[in-house]
Parts: structure tokens; sequence; C-alpha cells
């Protein structure tokens, strides 16, 4: 196990890094004031800078780091963050935000509508290279205005019907810290490593001045942040190598909030005295990934939808459920969850598990079996290939925060049942494993086995498929130009039915190419001690509230 800090000797650190205690209840609502709240996770930061973190650890320290104009807050609904409120004219080119006034960072500097053109015009500026990661969410945007300190005029080219959500997407930097890291043509934004800076100067509901990657991370209130604040004195984000110690220092009361219980887990702890457990369906879905690259020079058999299709019938979903996520999943087809609602193509529908009708797909392609494994013949051509047979490494990232090793071990059983054979090939964390995907212009790999967590809005989700998100975001190698003009075409349209026609259709050829055989749609599983209360499950990497509302009982 990596090193970690408990107990009292975690106490000692966040008094060390100037945490003060308040012991009394607020003035307002009674809520219990003081207590540092300890988080074990499994997953951890990898960064602190939004063009190059991946983790969804990540994530949620971003949304308490830095401001956004909304967030989405209880209920999955859209409010503000920063801003108070907001307008546009009636053609919908330009939305005007008003900030909350007499805001700074929390290294004291003023923090102005300045920072946020700032941030969106250098995304603009540096969209198809170093800030690509960033850029889906201003899609469409011309340019970022600050007429004074607390208004903020964003312009668009063409408008769009999902402004708010997009800004939900968008964080707002410190423009006095990060401008120094433009040079080389926008390249050296991404070699900035705000955790080894610290305290990171920050303008959310915290900062951070304890940092370690595989350690203990400490989220200190920021006493200059513009909206509520946080009940605790600190939380501490505690990083465990195993889920097995994770689960022993909750029960023995040196954890206080698992955020992500292993579904194996789960029913064990719900007997536990003096332990909560809540499950609810979340947004994270799992999947199958293909090296969907159309110039990949080997094993190119991969690139037919109807292989894919044929290994999708050969896929025992309802395995893997009993199996990996003991009960607390469900089948899903789909990129985009069911928390997207009204988005979701309600006729992606995951195939039956029919490994006769995998078989017989399989045969028809001509691919038969020779001991076992079937081979697939010589072609001619471009890409021409010599027969081989069909045998597969499948990447498995060892960040997973499901037991990827046996996903993987119940697809590889699954799939020799039709001649196909699979063997595994450690990914090691998150970064390695995609280093993995795009090494060669996504031509190295042929399978990996992998998840996506999207928002309530399916534009990024959609977004990963397009050839402007490689060696960003794109996992797959996908590259349609009829797929990228139709995300642009929805990206356009005012218009929500017009709009969501377009999304669904989007989803369905999809769903026909099959990039991804998507498996289940995971629960959120989380349990806390019950001197705790006040938490939001779904709100993690959305609100702010996710750290600050949680707070010991009465």
């Amino acid at each position: 196990m990596k090193r970690r800090l408990a107990g009292a000797a975690l106490a000692a650190v966040v008094l060390l890094t100037g945490c003060a205690t308040d012991e009394s209840g607020d003035e307002g609502g009674g809520v219990q004031k003081g207590g540092i709240l300890k988080v074990g996770t499994v997953d951890y930061i990898d960064s602190m800078n939004p063009f190059i973190a991946i983790e969804s650890q990540s994530y949620n320290a971003m949304v308490m780091l830095y401001p956004q104009l909304v967030q989405y807050g209880p209920g999955i609904k859209i409010e503000g963050d920063w801003a108070t409120d907001w307008s546009h004219t009636s053609d919908g080119l330009e939305w005007t935000f008003n900030l909350k006034p007499g805001t700074t960072w929390s290294d004291g500097k003023p923090m102005t509508a300045a920072d946020v053109a700032w941030t969106g015009n250098t995304i603009l500026k540096y969209a198809h290279g170093p800030t690509s990661a960033l850029s889906a969410a201003l899609s469409n945007v011309k340019e970022f205005r600050a007429p004074d300190e607390k208004t903020l005029i964003i312009e668009y080219e063409n408008a769009i019907g999902n402004v708010l959500a997009q800004m939900e997407q968008f964080w707002i930097l410190p423009k006095h810290v990060w401008s120094k890291y433009t040079g080389n043509d926008g390249k050296d934004i991404k070699t900035f490593q705000p955790e080894q800076d610290l305290p990171v100067v920050a303008g959310g509901a915290y900062t951070i001045d304890k940092y370690d990657k595989k350690g203990t991370t400490v989220f200190k209130p920021n006493p200059n942040f513009y909206g509520p604040e946080s009940n605790t004195e600190a939380v501490a984000l505690i990083y465990y190598t195993n889920s097995t110690s994770m689960i022993a220092d909750l029960r023995a009361g040196t954890l206080d909030w698992i955020e992500s219980v292993p579904a194996n887990a789960a029913e064990a702890l719900e007997s536990e005295p003096g332990i909560t457990v809540q499950s609810e369906l979340g947004a994270q879905v799992d999947n199958i990934t293909f090296n969907a690259n159309p110039v990949k020079p080997e094993n190119r058999e991969l690139l037919d939808p109807k292989v894919r299709e044929a290994l999708e019938y050969a896929t025992n979903r309802q395995e893997l459920i009993d199996v990996v996520y003991n009960g607390y999943a469900r089948p899903w087809a789909n990129l985009i969850s069911s928390q997207s609602g009204d988005w979701v193509n309600p006729e992606v529908k995951p195939l039956p598990y029919d490994s006769d009708r995998a078989s017989e797909i399989l045969d028809s392609l001509g691919y038969k079996e020779r001991n076992g494994v079937r081979w697939a013949p010589a072609t001619t051509g471009e890409y021409a290939q010599p027969a081989h047979p069909m045998s597969y490494e499948m990447i498995v990232p060892s960040s997973l925060n499901y037991n990827g090793e046996r996903y993987f071990e119940i697809i590889k059983a699954n799939w020799a049942d039709v001649g196909v054979k699979l063997t595994i090939k450690p990914g090691g964390d998150t970064g390695q494993a995609y280093a993995l995907e795009t090494a060669g212009a996504y031509t190295k790999f042929d399978l990996a086995a992998w998840d996506w967590v999207g928002y309530v809005d399916p534009d990024f989700m959609l977004s990963v498929m397009t050839k402007g998100q490689w060696y960003s975001w794109n996992d797959t190698g996908y590259n349609d130009p009829a797929y990228d003009a139709m995300y642009k075409k929805q990206s356009q349209t005012v218009d929500q039915e017009a709009r969501r026609d377009l999304v669904w259709e989007m989803q369905a050829k999809l769903a026909r190419e099959r990039p991804y055989i998507h498996t289940v749609q995971e629960e959120i599983i989380m349990a806390f001690r019950d001197e705790w209360e006040g938490f939001y499950p779904q709100l993690g990497a959305y609100c702010k509230c996710y750290y600050t509302s949680p707070h010991l009982t009465q």
C-alpha cells in the first residue's frame, strides 16, 4: 500500500496547512460546523490542469478549485455559480453574464470578468491544438469580452440551444498565474502543473495546499469564496491502492465517506452498525472499446460492424452484472447514459446474449475455426493482410473503478465460445492506457476495457467521437467526416426537438457501427458514517456543494 495518512496523523497535516476549526452551528440553518471530512477513494487526481486531466477525481477537484459561470445543483438543474444572472439578445448571438462583485482569488488578487475573457479566448485561440480538451464546450463561440469587472459578454458565431450546459463545463483560470504558460504556440499550457506549485491559486470553494497523487490531498476552504462556505474545516481525499483496506478503515471510523463502494462490499456494509449505504443509477457507462481508425493496418476485420455485432451477441452482460457488479448495474448499449433523459434514443438497446447467433454471423462472413480459433482469410488491396487467427489483445487499465481483470476474464470466456481468442494487456494508469490507444496515430491497439462518465447534455459525449478530439478525448480513433458534420449541425440547432432528432440519429449511427460495445450502466454506491449527513451522490464533479454540503449530525 502506498503511504497514506489517517486519524491523528491526518489531523496534524490539516492543522499544519492552516485550517481553522469552528465547532459552532451556523446562525441560519443550525448545521453543525467543523470536523475534517475524510473521503476514501481508489481513484486519484492525476492533474489539476484542465487541459490534460483525465481522471474523474481531477474533474471533481477542478469544480472545487475553479469558478464556473453556472453549475448543476440539487436535482441536476443548472444554477448560477459565479454568475448571478444572465440574458441574451433575441437572435441568441450575444449572452451577458453578471458576476458577483468584489471577488478575489485565494492569493488576494482581484478576480474579475477579465479572467473569464482571458480563459475563454485562450481556449479559442488554441482550440485545434493544446486546448482542444476544453474546446467542445466553446464550439460556435466567436469571442469573450469583459466591458467591466463584473460583466462578461460571450459572442457566438451561430446561435446554439445549450449555452448554459456548455458553460457548466468551462472552468475559469486566474490570468495572472496561467498567462505565463501560453508560449510555444500555446503548447506550454499543457506543461503547467498547479499541484506542483502549492497552494493552488483558486477562486472556488477550496484551495489545495497539500497534494499527494497516491496519498492524501487536503482541500482547505477558500476564505475568499463567493458562495456558500464549507461546512467542514477541511476535506481530506485519501487514496487507497485496494478497496479492502478502504472498507476496513470506514468500519473502524478512520474514514467518514466512501464515494464509490465496490459492488462486492455493498451488502456487507449495509448491515454494519453506524454506516449508511446508498445506491442509485449513475452516469457511468462501461464498454469494450474497438480501434475504429479506418486506416489501422492489422486485424482489420475488427473494423467490420458485422463482426462487432457478432461479438456483442457473444457478450453476456448479465454475467458481468452478477459477477463483476454484484447486481449494481443494468444492461446498456448507448454512449449516452440514462441521466440525459429525453436525449437518449430509446431505440438503442442491448442485443441479447446469443452465442449461436454470434457464430452464425461469423460463419457467414467466412471466419472458419481451426483448433477452436477462427481465422480471418487473406485480403488484397491497399490494406492487404495475410490469413491470421482472430486473436487479439485487450488493454485493461489498472485505474478502472470496477474489477477490470474479472471483467476481462468473463469476456474472454464468452468470446472463446465463438472462436475468438483474447489475451490481456495491462494498461497501467489512465494516462498510460490512453498512450497505448493513441500510439502510432491510433494504429497500434485492437481492444480496450474502459468507461465513460458524461454530462447531462449529450454534446460532450458526442464530441468524443469527432476527429477534432483525437489525442484529447477520442479513445477509438473513430474518424468519419459525416459524423463530424452531424455533430456540428446539432451544436448549431436551437430548436430542442430538432436537435434531439439529430442527437438520436447520431446515437443510432454509432449503435450500427459499434466503435464500442457498451455493456452496463453502473449504479453509484456510496457509504458514510452516521456522524455525517448532507451528501449529494449524483453531484460529484458537477457542484461545489458535493464537498461544501456534508456536515456533522447534530
